[in-house]
């Protein structure tokens, strides 16, 4: 056990290849929901709304920039291998105080896209997901590294990576009930879902 109620835990292998695999599956789908983006469609505001309301929402623009870092960071814990006790989980990864860490975040997706032009990011985004799902398939569930607030294994971030494309790619779509059923919080004829419980 250690803080934050994270438990290191074994992540069978098996499991872990079918959350890699959920994970590329989810990430296809969010790399081909920015390729299909017209020019206006990556002006377009998403639904996230900031802590500070005097700031505007990201739009699909920065969501790119969120997503190439947010997905990126599972490459970011593989190079930080180290040995050290674990101090989140999948699910803990996402408890923190909003206004701590929410400022951070969105100034990233801002930091992410500066120099950029719109038509750049979905080759960056390909590039950056093809390579994370690369890295996390060459290694092991059990690797520990930097999960950003703290040591996390590989097994137990990847899953929060799964969490962080199905719900930021509601605001590609607007699919409100797909999303809802991929958290298990409604039924909907896709057989995959839901993905999280």
């Amino acid at each position: 056990m250690s803080v934050h109620g994270a438990q290191t835990r074994e992540v069978p292998v098996s499991d872990y290849r079918a959350d890699v695999q959920m994970l590329e599956t989810e990430l296809a789908r969010v790399e081909q929901a920015f390729r299909g983006l017209t020019e206006s469609d990556w002006h377009r505001p998403t639904l996230l709304q900031p802590l500070d309301e005097t700031l505007p929402p990201w739009t699909l623009f920065e969501l790119a920039g969120h997503f190439d870092i947010s997905i990126g960071l599972t490459r970011m814990l593989i190079s930080s291998q180290q040995d050290g006790q674990v101090g989140r989980d999948r699910v803990s990864f996402f408890i923190f105080p909003r206004s701590e860490v929410a400022p951070t975040v969105y100034d990233y997706a801002y930091t992410m896209v500066e120099g950029r032009s719109p038509g750049q990011m979905a080759g960056v985004l390909a590039e950056t997901f093809t390579r994370t799902i690369e890295e996390a398939r060459a290694n092991s569930p059990d690797l520990v590294g930097s999960g950003y607030y703290a040591l996390m294994q590989l097994g137990e971030f990847v899953p929060s990576r799964v969490v962080e494309a199905v719900v930021h790619g509601m605001d590609l779509t607007d699919d409100l009930a797909w999303v809802r059923a991929a958290s298990g919080r409604a039924p909907h004829p896709d057989p995959r879902l839901p993905l999280v419980g």
